[in-house]
């Protein structure tokens, strides 16, 4: 009995992390982030949105292709900030409030790699739903190096990076930024 209600749970759990969407990306759903490492990070073009990849199973996944079409709040944090830590509950409900709108939060960990566990441990313990990826600083340099964190990067529907934001916002503010790039 324990063993099936063990294999069910297992079973609900994968089933209910995410759903297939468009181009056969994987779409994170409400109570389930995924923390994942930075494969690699293409070289930034002015303007633009810093391409990066990382693993999704087998598959390599694009922020690019991610995040087509789409508004993008990038949000780069760290375990250890205590502003970063205080924003996240305006950007959870963002990432759920805005989701149909076309907007996707995501989370880039500058804690190292060797922490990974514990950047999973805090993404699970504070119910973090957007997806966070740790690239202990390898975003960052692209963007041309982030003066202190939290920075946020709104990019628009075309990748256009049309707003770089560094310190502590609150949910009207970032809003308010993301309402920019409609």
């Amino acid at each position: 009995m324990k063993k099936t209600l063990s294999l069910l749970a297992g079973l609900a759990l994968l089933v209910g992390t995410s759903t297939a969407t468009e181009k056969g990306r994987v779409a994170p759903q409400p109570g389930a982030s995924k923390v994942v490492m930075v494969e690699t990070v293409s070289k930034p073009v002015k303007g633009k949105a810093v391409n990066f990849t990382w693993k999704d199973g087998d598959r390599t996944v694009s922020f690019a292709d991610f995040t087509s079409g789409k508004v993008v709040l990038l949000n780069i944090w760290a375990t250890w900030c205590g502003p970063c830590k205080r924003e996240i509950p305006d950007l959870i409900e963002i990432s759920k409030e805005m989701a149909s709108k076309g907007v996707i939060v995501m989370g880039v960990s500058v804690d190292d790699r060797e922490k990974a566990a514990a950047v999973r441990n805090y993404v699970e313990k504070v119910g973090i739903t957007y997806p966070i990826v740790i690239d202990n600083l390898q975003i960052s340099e692209a963007y041309g190096g982030v003066s202190a964190i939290p920075a946020t990067f709104i990019i628009d529907r075309q990748g256009n990076v049309i707003n770089k934001i560094v310190g502590m916002l609150t949910k009207d503010q970032f809003v308010q930024a993301l309402s920019k790039a409609f």
